[in-house]
């Protein structure tokens, strides 16, 4: 019956259901662009810290001298003694890195003096490299540690975007080393981290609103799509589903996959921009440092992929239970008048414990192994940072990193910890959500009910219904036959009349006239086709149904009346469908209130509790009245109506039921009495056929059901 596959690859429902955002691409791509900007902008918050450092504890050199220095150690990639007064003899390298494109003619400790004759301090040299357009640099004049010059060309490194960049930031700051210059320079930093807040923020909403859109249309679809495919399974299987777990599936499992699809395009890949930005910055400042911080990450993985599975069974089971105490929760909800009869309330509420007790110990280990995922992760950043400290200290005591450059990579980690930290329960939440997926597809690839490959429409009913030899058994127990070797002719304008015990097999019979199910054996034609070559619609359309259990649908009593009629219908039918049904008088006493606007008669809101046995009994009759089928099924239709509304009703079965072919099952003498032709059924088998004066004399069955069914009428 099922088509559902055991892929082995990674969240496979998951990554199913993530299909459903395929028609909302649009939303979808502009919310994870959205992302980019946010890690963008919490990059470079982060990256504020720098400058801000800068600004307060250097004393010797300005936020520009130090634009600057940082760009010439890049280009000449050389390292220069940070904090130094100006010097007038020029500028002197600490440090010639191997990889330089000037290390054959630079050496650790030489001083540059002068280019093209043209002698400049220390900050004017690198003021000079910074702002240098071309890769080449001729007649550099370079004197050694022990005194010698000499004059070389210097390679540079690519003149980058961003150093157009830094020297535009580096334009609108003050050069001055006093109190004043200083102040204005924090206040610019603050000022540029508060526009870059507020930017980040708007890229913030518009990445959770767009994904959140998404998602929720995705939803939506789902939602729909799950219901109308309930709607068309078929009858057997509604039969042996409970309905709690259907509705657990749309209430919790549909919840759990849209957690997971906002967690997966949000978060997912929100956080780990924010996180590559400041890795990417991390590196720069120091990538040692980085090395050392990330050495627990392995562990970690390691135990959130535990977790996670660990989730992924106890959030199938939660859903599972979920199921049955809703079904639990409704089937006594239906049944509360017998409840209260029997004073059962303290028992089912017992039961009701026991079946709460499944759902919680699932709950408890899915919010146990939530809670445990926090501390690990806080566990691990803690060693992490313990050796992140230890080792970058060291550096800074050893002069090989400057201080104000350790506390902004000691920033930096924590803005890497920070999206980290809330990574630490995604993989959780996909594989509830994994789980869920399962539950809902499982659902969703059971076959509906399809019609045959060549199905034609049914012609318009005119002759005879015929059962040729049916016979029948459920799917559940097929080697068990609940009809057997049915041979029944029913011409057009019949009315017949359907008699057994209860378990004889009516109701089946008339299932399978319905196409609820397909006989198991033998065929029924309806002016010759067979049902089961046909299409499902056009034999529905001319079939009637009146259920014991007459169904009123929340809304209102014109919308019940014209249910499943497809074309427009006036209000006169309606009520004239009303009046032949003989509920016309309980209707005008009807009235409801909604959102405060008050409705009565045909536009009164009605729900099944709001009416009595009888009065839903007529409505459902009206129903069919109104559709005027040529085929019409009152299953056991009278049996909540009382003595004196039913002998109304029966009059208005004699109109109804002229030229049309009427099948009734009935317990009541007076609603089989004017019967054409009567069937008695018995364990499955037609025991006789006939009219009820011919019964009486030929079948002892028969008369047996009228001294007990039927007393009253004999």
């Amino acid at each position: 019956m099922a088509r559902t596959q055991q892929p082995t690859n990674w969240l496979p429902n998951f990554r199913r259901a993530m299909g459903l955002l395929r028609p909302h691409l649009r939303p979808l791509i502009i919310g994870i662009v959205a992302a980019l900007g946010v890690g963008v902008f919490y990059t470079v918050s982060i990256s504020s810290v720098i400058p801000l450092l800068k600004t307060i504890f250097a004393d010797h050199e300005t936020l520009v001298d130090w634009i600057h220095r940082v760009e010439t150690q890049r280009r000449l990639d050389v390292a220069i003694a940070p904090d130094l007064p100006d010097d007038p003899a020029g500028l002197l390298l600490d440090h010639v890195r191997p990889d330089s494109r000037s290390r054959d003619v630079l050496k650790n400790g030489d001083r540059i003096v002068a280019i093209d004759g043209r002698r400049m301090s220390a900050y004017e040299l690198m003021y000079f490299f910074a702002s240098h357009p071309d890769k080449n640099v001729p007649n550099v004049i370079v004197r050694s540690y022990d005194g010698d010059q000499r004059t070389v060309q210097l390679r540079l490194r690519r003149y980058h975007w961003w150093s157009t960049a830094l020297r535009g930031v580096a334009s609108v700051l003050p050069t001055g080393k006093d109190a004043d210059s200083k102040l204005l320079t924090l206040a610019l930093v603050m000022g540029a981290f508060v526009l870059v807040a507020i930017l980040g923020g708007l890229c913030r909403l518009a990445n959770e609103g767009l994904i959140a859109a998404a998602v929720q249309r995705a939803m939506h679809d789902l939602r729909t799509g799950l219901a109308g495919h309930v709607l068309r399974l078929p009858m057997h299987w509604h039969n042996t589903q409970p309905p709690g777990d259907t509705l657990g599936r749309f209430a919790t499992d549909i919840s759990k996959v849209e957690v997971g699809l906002t967690t997966l395009f949000g978060k997912v890949i929100r956080e780990p921009l924010k996180a590559t930005g400041v890795l990417a910055m991390t590196i720069m400042i120091d990538w040692k440092l980085l090395v050392v911080a990330v050495l627990g990450l392995p562990i970690g993985a390691i135990a959130m992929g535990a977790l996670g599975r660990v989730v992924k069974r106890a959030q199938r089971r939660a859903s599972q239970s979920w199921g049955r105490l809703l079904d639990h929760l409704g089937e006594r909800l239906a049944g509360i008048r017998v409840v209260k009869a029997y004073a059962t309330e303290g028992v089912e509420n017992r039961r009701f414990e026991r079946e709460d007790g499944n759902l919680t110990k699932a709950q408890v280990q899915i919010e146990v192994v939530d809670a445990a995922t926090k501390p690990i992760l806080e566990t691990l950043a803690a060693m992490a940072v313990a050796g992140f400290v230890l080792y970058g200290g060291s550096r800074v005591f050893s002069h090989e990193l400057e201080p104000h450059l350790f506390f902004a990579a000691v920033v930096c980690l924590g803005g890497i910890y920070e999206p980290m930290r809330k990574m630490g329960n995604v993989n959780n939440r996909l594989q509830a959500a994994e789980a869920s997926s399962r539950r809902l597809f499982e659902l969703m690839d059971l076959e509906p009910e399809r019609d045959p490959p060549g199905a034609r429409d049914l012609p318009a009913f005119s002759d005879a219904i015929e059962f040729h030899h049916v016979g029948f058994s459920y799917p559940s127990a097929p080697d068990k036959l609940v009809l057997r070797d049915i041979d029944l002719t029913v011409r057009k304008g019949e009315v017949v009349a359907l008699v057994g015990p209860n378990g004889s097999g009516k109701t089946t019979l008339m299932s399978l006239l319905m196409r609820f199910y397909a006989p198991t054996e033998g065929r029924i034609l309806i002016d010759g086709h067979d049902i089961c070559d046909v299409t499902l619609a056009s034999l529905r359309r001319q079939v009637g149904l009146v259920t014991q259990e007459a169904i009123v649908f929340s809304g209102t009593v014109a919308e019940n009346i014209a249910y499943g009629v497809d074309e427009p219908i006036d209000e006169q039918r309606v009520r004239e469908a009303a009046r032949r049904a003989h509920m016309d008088d309980f209707v005008q006493t009807l009235v409801s209130q909604n959102n405060g606007r008050v409705a009565r008669g045909y536009d009164a809101h009605i729900t099944a509790r709001s009416l009595s046995g009888g009065q839903r009994q007529r409505i459902a009759l009206a129903r069919a009245m109104l559709r005027d089928p040529p085929i019409l099924i009152l299953d056991e239709a009278t049996s909540q109506v009382d003595s004196e509304s039913e002998a109304r009703i029966q009059e208005a079965f004699d109109d109804v039921t002229e030229g049309r072919t009427t099948f009734i099952i009935a317990h009541r003498f007076s609603t089989i009495a004017r019967a054409d032709k009567i069937v008695v059924l018995d364990d499955g088998r037609v025991v006789a056929v006939g009219e009820h004066e011919e019964l009486i004399h030929s079948c002892p069955f028969y008369v047996s059901l009228c001294q007990t069914q039927f007393a009253q009428g004999v």
